[in-house]
C-alpha cells in the first residue's frame, strides 16, 4: 500500500503546493479507512484529522527543538 501510495503521490510533488500534497495524502489515507468496518474506520480517520495548519506548527516545534 506504501509503494502505491508514493507513487500515486510521487507526481503530485513536483506540481503541487506542499498543502495540496499533505491534502492528497490525507483523503487517500481516509478512503482507506473507509474500507475498514466501521468501529475500525472511526479509529483510524481520527488519525487523519490534523490540519495542514496544525501540521505545520508542530514541524516548527520540532525544527526549534532541534536548535
Amino acid at each position: 500500500m506504501k509503494t502505491t501510495l508514493a507513487l500515486c503521490v510521487l507526481p503530485l510533488l513536483c506540481a503541487c503546493s506542499k498543502q495540496q500534497v499533505y491534502t492528497a495524502i490525507q483523503d487517500n489515507q481516509r478512503f482507506e479507512c473507509s474500507k475498514l468496518p466501521e468501529a475500525q474506520a472511526e479509529k483510524c480517520m481520527s488519525q487523519f484529522d490534523t490540519s495542514y495548519e496544525e501540521y505545520e506548527e508542530a514541524l516548527q516545534g520540532v525544527d526549534r527543538e532541534r536548535r
